[in-house]
């Protein structure tokens, strides 16, 4: 199956990142609601919020035109304020809304790869948390980043908000935690190709054996970035490397590294104090089972605590 995909008609110029009030949850109601052509006013009126001087519609055509800044829907009539369809829809199938939203977060061209720019910008600093102060976030885009524009704290609150419910990233009172949750990476592992012979898919549930640096190098370029900055052999993220462990600890995912194999991804150790090239793990082959049915394996907007 292609990658590639037509962009959604008429696309606004607004960043990703100036729809202040776009939230996880509502868009992916939203997406589920549109079904053939339908009317945005029918949107409107089921998820209006009811006010004393009626139903309050602005983050109902917020969330349809962010749906259609990411190439997810857009106007059979050419005006995005009246009728709205799916497209792309078939791309992918059966992919769930959480890590589909990224995808095409980060497909984005031009000044909208800002977007898909900070969890990387994030990872850079080595460590599995960041601070949760706006400042010091700030002052971590302004020297991996380079866009012509302020990052303001709504800017980074709309990504934190937004990445934080689709299961990338899990805010503290006072840090960051940069480690996906094990739905989302189980997901990003099934749908990444695995053999130098397929394109990616999400048809396999299980895969064998499969190519583990292809896998993550197709992550890392279309979902949500793995490695540390890097030169030669492909290091982990001590934050990914750490979702691993406990996918692997859970019998989800199996690691190998076959004598003879190349290519291989190094893996940091838990213990980053030892985190030294001896105590290295080096991997080349993974094997992805089905997912279990608990709690760690859903994402947020799934999870009983946050229904």
């Amino acid at each position: 199956m292609s990658t590639t995909y037509p962009p959604a008609n008429t696309k606004p110029d607004k960043l990703l990142t100036g729809f202040i009030s776009v939230r996880a949850p509502e868009l992916k109601h939203l997406y589920g609601a549109i079904q053939g052509a339908t009317s945005v006013d029918e949107l409107t009126n089921k998820f209006g919020r009811p006010t004393e001087d009626g139903l309050e519609t602005d983050h109902v055509e917020e969330t349809v035109r962010f749906l259609n800044t990411v190439d997810l829907v857009e106007s059979p009539s050419g005006d995005i304020r009246n009728t709205v369809e799916r497209i792309n829809e078939h791309q992918f199938k059966g992919l769930p809304f959480e890590p589909r939203l990224l995808y095409h977060c980060n497909q984005q061209k031009g000044r909208q790869t800002h977007f898909a720019a900070i969890y990387p910008a994030l990872l850079t600093e080595g460590d599995r948390t960041v601070s949760a102060k706006r400042d010091d976030l700030r002052t971590i885009l302004k020297r991996k980043t380079d866009y012509e524009f302020a990052w303001k704290d709504e800017k980074i609150d709309m990504w934190l908000t937004l990445c934080e419910q689709l299961g990338l990233v899990t805010e503290t009172e006072d840090s960051i935690v940069l480690s996906p949750c094990r739905a989302l990476f189980h997901d990003a592992l099934i749908l990444s190709p695995t053999d130098t012979d397929k394109e990616p898919n999400y048809d396999d549930v299980e895969v064998k054996n499969g190519e583990f640096r292809r896998a993550l190098d197709w992550i890392n370029d279309n979902l949500f970035a793995v490695y540390e900055e890097r030169a030669g052999t492909s290091r982990v993220h001590p934050a990914i490397a750490d979702v691993l462990r406990n996918m692997e600890d859970d019998g989800v995912i199996s690691l190998s590294s076959p004598g003879d194999s190349q290519n291989a991804v190094e893996i940091p150790p838990e213990d980053l104090d030892d985190d030294v090239r001896g105590k290295r793990r080096d991997a080349t082959r993974v094997s992805i089972h089905s997912r279990p049915d608990k709690t760690a394996y859903q994402y947020p907007l799934t999870q009983p605590l946050t229904q």
